[in-house]
């Protein structure tokens, strides 16, 4: 398997699994603070339910990615360089720096760190 493929699926595995974090505390505090009953968290619904969420939370985080990388080509804190323009370089001054490297990483598009290219 190829590297990029790797880390394309790294990605999203963590992203559903921080999804799922969030879905297990907030489970957790319906169980404990609220008092809802252990069996309604058994159901095949709750289980379609949970999947919608899981699913959705890595959707609205790629194009969260996606839209703070156009922002950030259009506001020059990226740019594409290479002798192909293949890959991308991220400033350190870039405020949403994080996502941006997480939609290279989602998308497969190499990432070049800054100190191998001096910007």
């Amino acid at each position: 398997m190829k590297h990029t493929t790797v880390r394309m699926i790294r990605a999203h595995l963590v992203t559903a699994s921080v999804a799922a974090t969030v879905i297990d505390v907030c489970v957790i505090s319906l169980l404990f603070i609220c008092k809802f009953p252990q069996t309604l968290f058994e159901t095949a619904s709750f289980r379609l339910l949970t999947f919608a969420l899981l699913l959705a939370a890595v959707l609205i985080t790629r194009r969260a990615a996606h839209v703070a990388f156009r922002a950030a080509l259009r506001r020059h804190h990226a740019h594409f360089i290479g002798p192909r323009r293949d890959a991308v370089c991220v400033s350190a001054i870039c405020p949403a720096r994080g996502l941006v490297i997480l939609h290279l990483h989602l998308t497969g598009v190499p990432y070049v760190p800054l100190r191998a290219v001096g910007w």
